[in-house]
């Protein structure tokens, strides 16, 4: 599938909120996360006042079209880190390059924030559903094995 006029892929900043929770709210029930109380909006402006973390957003013509989210760490492993944490496409606009061209703006906004690495979570339904590994090993990313354990926390919202 062809685009039809190469996206705009900037950072988003707070003029961008309802965009972004727009694009992010679709995703979450695209992959059937839950949403939190209240929706996305407040998590999304305490995303983007948040040091370290980012988000851009593909544009092409005057459509919001896509989003990925990535945010930075210290570890001892590693130094600084980012990882992305979440990447959304609207189904009329996928196979358009457009995730890649995300994923792109944001390793590179990793770099020259002077992270080592930039790590990706993919869930068992990312994978059925999109081939996640297959995505991201043809953008460059290894795949070690690693599994991701998680353990919520009451009242951590």
């Amino acid at each position: 599938m062809e685009r039809s006029s190469p996206p705009d892929v900037r950072r988003a900043g707070p003029a961008d909120e309802p965009a972004l929770a727009g694009l992010l709210t679709a995703f979450f029930a695209d992959e059937g996360f839950t949403l939190p109380p209240g929706g996305l909006s407040e998590r999304v402006r305490t995303y983007l006042a948040t040091d370290g973390n980012a988000m851009f957003l593909a544009r092409v013509d005057a459509d919001d079209v896509g989003v990925v989210t990535i945010a930075a760490g210290y570890s001892l492993e590693y130094g600084w880190y980012a990882e992305i944490e979440d990447l959304f496409v609207v189904p009329e606009h996928r196979g358009r390059g457009m995730g890649r061209d995300l994923v792109e703006a944001a390793c590179a906004h990793a770099a020259a924030a002077g992270c080592s690495a930039v790590l990706v979570t993919v869930t068992p339904e990312g994978q059925e559903r999109h081939d996640l590994v297959g995505l991201y090993r043809r953008l460059g990313f290894v795949d070690e094995g690693r599994r991701l354990l998680e353990r919520r926390l009451d009242g951590a919202g």
